[in-house]
This record gives structure tokens, sequence and C-alpha cells, in this order.
């Protein structure tokens, strides 16, 4: 990645069949958002962009989610004067799995994105 340019970066996710997750705006107030966040580090987040979610009925409620693989993209900013060299930006992936009869305590996985700064 080159100072000064903008970049987009891929984070690959995979939910186990017969489950789902909530999409990052669930219907539902009490629903657990899918929620990606980056902490501070070598690249500014400039946003992130969920992909569309599926609906389906779960008892007699509609909910949005997502299954099986899908894409989030963060759109990050190179500052001008960012150290060159191998860095990494940390985050947090929150996110509440389901099947179509319970929902599981909420989760947050760690995630690693090693960057190099040219």
């Amino acid at each position: 990645m080159k100072r000064g340019a903008t970049t987009v970066e891929k984070l690959e996710l995979s939910v186990l069949p017969g489950f789902h997750v909530n999409s990052d705006k669930p219907k539902d107030e009490f629903l657990i958002p899918l929620k990606l966040t980056w902490t501070a580090g070598p690249l500014e987040e400039q946003g992130v962009t969920y992909p569309k979610p599926a609906e389906i009925k779960v008892g007699n409620q509609m909910v949005t989610v997502y299954t099986g693989k899908f894409e989030l993209e963060t759109k990050f900013q190179v500052p001008a004067n960012a150290p060159k060299g191998n860095a990494v930006m940390a985050g947090k992936l929150r996110y509440q799995a389901c099947n179509n009869e319970m929902c599981f305590r909420p989760s947050t996985a760690d995630i690693q994105l090693p960057v190099t700064i040219q």
C-alpha cells in the first residue's frame, strides 16, 4: 500500500450450515447486529460495507441475516506520513450466531490485518 493511497480490504466470513448471524441492521432492537470495528493503527478506516442480508422467517418473525460465505469490505486511507514497513491493523468482529430455534450468547472475534506500507 502506498502512502497517501486509498485501499479496500475484504474480510471473508463463513457461517456454518444450519446457523446464521444477524445482519448489521437487524429488524428487532433486541438482536445483536454484526459489527466490524477497527482500532487505531497505521491506516485510517473510512467505512465498512456490509453485503445485502437475506430475509428469513424464524418462528413468526422475519429477520435479516447472513448465512454461508460472505464478505465485509473496509475502505482505508493510508496517511501520507504513515511509517513505511510491515504493520498490523487490529479489529473486532461482534456477532450473534443463531439457528432457527435459539440465539447464542453474543461473541467477539479478534481480527488481524497485516499491511505493508511503501
